[in-house]
């Protein structure tokens, strides 16, 4: 088949182990109490994506996306390995975005020189804060200035720099979030997430939240502090294309870009998704097993490691697809969602829209949400899901 015929599909690979959980964390990542055998890591991540090389042999690799935990703990060799044999199993369209997530501390920067040279050319580094008291109570191993420092030795090396920031955290001013931001986009990297903290389930900060011991800001801080942060990055040439990400035109990742308009992907290693479409262009959704130890026993046994296989419905693939493409700035076509089954209310539309929190872009037929709905975006999409 012509390569300029393939659909594009993206990889996920994940590195589930951490040196610690942080208190915020619901991500599928685990403290290994042994040393972790990462040359076993290495062929098991190969023999799973042999496993999908001929379900996929018919489509190109879009991007590839190394995730965590913390995979910037992985030696060099691990990624160069895994690299070189996607080059090998798959077909490649150049050019093709390779991300690596990377914790900012000394240890880890110091592996990017050679990072880069085996294949990496985009790194999302997580910073989560610029203040040293933050990162304690976040509980991240690193300080402000490691930060700083790892941010300063990735622009030797890569084509494009990514940093996660975390906001409306416990007690957080507006001046001193404005500070703090200012301070990270002084620092000239191409993209930026940043996250409002939530309570997510099953860790210590819903414990905390549950207790009392924990207080977030309220809605009108929270939807101020957003304010500020869409402002600060426009100043500094960052717009937002997706609710949390921010970039320098050219420089939006394409990996995510293509999980939220609804591509194809797969993903490799333990608790791990994937969205591949059959040569029926039947969506099937495949989830990988969560527990590491489990992962491997699946592997070494099967060959794959997949808990959970099914045919998407049509409902389902309409809410994912509302669900993804109204967190973007693009928004969601309504042709494309009526197409799929869809239903909007023209009432609802009306007032959301009459309220600020909705518009219509006549031009494309997209329904998009502004930037006053976006700090309560998941009720919007809930409500016009309806």
């Amino acid at each position: 088949m012509n390569s300029k015929m393939r659909s594009k599909f993206s990889i996920y690979i994940h590195w589930p182990y951490c040196l610690s959980k942080c208190p915020y964390c619901d991500f599928n990542s685990h403290i290994s109490k042994e040393k972790i055998d990462q040359n076993k890591y290495t062929t098991l991540i190969k023999k799973e994506l042999d496993y999908y090389s001929d379900i996929m042999s018919e489509k190109s690799v879009l991007s590839v996306f190394f995730g965590g935990g913390t995979p910037s703990l992985m030696e060099p060799s691990v990624i160069y390995n895994i690299l070189n044999h996607i080059a090998k199993r798959f077909n490649f369209e150049n050019p093709i975005e390779i991300t690596l997530e990377a914790n900012p501390t000394s240890v880890e920067s110091d592996k990017f020189r050679h990072y880069s040279d085996f294949g990496i050319n985009r790194v999302s580094i997580g910073v989560q804060s610029l203040n040293d008291k933050a990162l304690k109570n976040l509980g991240r191993n690193h300080t402000s200035k490691e930060a700083i420092s790892a941010i300063e030795t990735a622009h030797q090396y890569f084509k494009s720099i990514s940093l996660d920031l975390i906001y409306c955290r416990p007690g957080q001013k507006k001046k001193e979030w404005e500070k703090e931001l200012i301070q990270a986009l002084a620092l000239d990297t191409h993209h930026i997430s940043l996250y409002q903290l939530t309570i997510e389930p099953d860790t210590m900060f819903e414990k905390l939240f549950r207790s009392g011991k924990l207080i977030l800001p309220d809605e009108e801080l929270s939807r101020e502090l957003y304010l500020i942060t869409e402002l600060l990055c426009k100043n500094y040439s960052l717009f937002k294309y997706e609710i949390s990400n921010f970039s320098k035109r050219g420089h939006e990742s394409v990996h995510n870009l293509n999980y939220w308009n609804s591509g194809e992907w797969i993903g490799v290693g333990p608790g791990s998704h994937s969205r591949i479409e059959n040569q029926d262009n039947q969506r099937i959704s495949i989830v990988n097993e969560y527990d590491p130890q489990k992962w491997e026993h699946y592997m070494r046994k099967s060959g794959f490691s997949y808990i959970e296989k099914q045919e998407l419905t049509q409902e389902h693939i309409r809410d994912e697809y509302i669900l993804m493409s109204m967190r973007t700035s693009k928004g969601m076509d309504i042709n494309k969602y009526i197409n799929l089954g869809g239903y909007l209310d023209k009432e609802k539309i009306e007032s959301l829209t009459i309220d600020g929190y909705i518009r219509m872009d006549k031009n494309t037929n997209y329904l998009q949400i502004t930037s006053k709905g976006s700090i309560i975006s998941d009720h919007i999409i809930s409500e016009l899901a309806l």
